[in-house]
This record gives C-alpha cells, structure tokens and sequence, in this order.
C-alpha cells in the first residue's frame, strides 16, 4: 500500500532542528549586537572622534559579521540536509552545499587575518604579524584542497566521470 509522507522524527532529525536553530538565534544575537553597538558609538560620540576610535569599532563591527554569516552559512547546510528525501538527494545537497560553506569560511578567515594585520600595524606591533599572516595562508590552502576536491568529485552524484565531449549541439 502507500506510506504515510510524514518524515520520521529520529535522533538525527532532533539534533539538526536543535543545532540550526541555535545557530539561526545565535547568527541574530550576534547581528543585533553589532548593529546596537555600532549605533551606541554612532549616536554618543562626538563629532569628532579621537585617533583610532573609529578603526576599533568598524573593524570589530567586521569580524562580528563575518562570525554571523559564518553561523548563518551553518544554518544553512544544516537546514538543506533536514529537507533531504532519500540518501542519494542528501548526499547531493551536501555536495552542492558544502563547497559554499567552505567558501564562506575560507573569506571569514581571510577577512580576519586582514583585520588582525591593520589591527596589528596600527597599533605599531609589526613583530607579531606571522600569526594573522598564517590565518590568510591557511585560508588560501583551505581554498586549494577545496578546488582539489571539486576537481577530483563528480559533478552528479551516481554519476562516473564521462567525457563531455559526448553531448550534441
């Protein structure tokens, strides 16, 4: 006969609406908290404002964005792979998803080790940049095992490598 469509409530499933739902209220905590303090030293300061107020702020504001959208990328892989029908559907998904989180990372880590170098330089201490320089290179090696593994995994899940030449115009 028919089954009924109704998803099965597991443990896995359980455990993912937990997590994504975290990350989502914790992706807009951390969003409404940039906004409010950046709006706090926005509407209180002074039209002018003292040497390096200004950077400070932007470049926490920065990595508090990066941070969220980094979460939010979370939410997101976590909520394709809820919604995924059978196993080859969510190996699919993920496949399609996970490259996207992992670029989203690998700018949140660029970005960061770019905040850390102007943090650095301007607060004069240019003997500790080898640290926010080996976040960038970890960044950038993050980024070639991610075009490594795109090369090397096939398009279409199920599918074997097939010449493309084979299509007609």
């Amino acid at each position: 006969m028919t089954e009924n469509p109704k998803a099965k409530i597991s443990t896995h499933s359980v455990f993912a609406w937990i997590f994504s739902l975290l990350f989502l209220i914790l992706c807009a905590a951390i969003l409404i908290s940039t906004i409010s303090t950046f709006a706090q030293f926005f509407f209180s300061s002074a039209i002018f404002y003292s040497e390096n107020e200004i950077p400070e702020v932007i470049i926490n504001a920065i990595s508090n964005l990066i941070i969220a959208l980094a979460m939010f990328e979370l939410y997101v892989v976590i909520k394709i792979n809820i919604h995924a029908e059978a196993q080859l559907t969510a190996l699919h998904s993920l496949l399609e998803s996970a490259p996207r989180f992992i670029i989203v990372v690998c700018a949140a880590l660029a970005l960061e080790g770019l905040v850390l170098v102007i943090k650095l330089i301007q607060d004069q201490k240019t003997e500790e940049l080898l640290a926010p320089i080996a976040v960038i290179f970890s960044a950038a090696a993050l980024l070639v095992a991610l075009g490594i593994f795109l090369k090397i995994c096939p398009r279409r899940v199920g599918i074997t490598d097939a010449p493309d030449d084979t299509r007609e115009i």
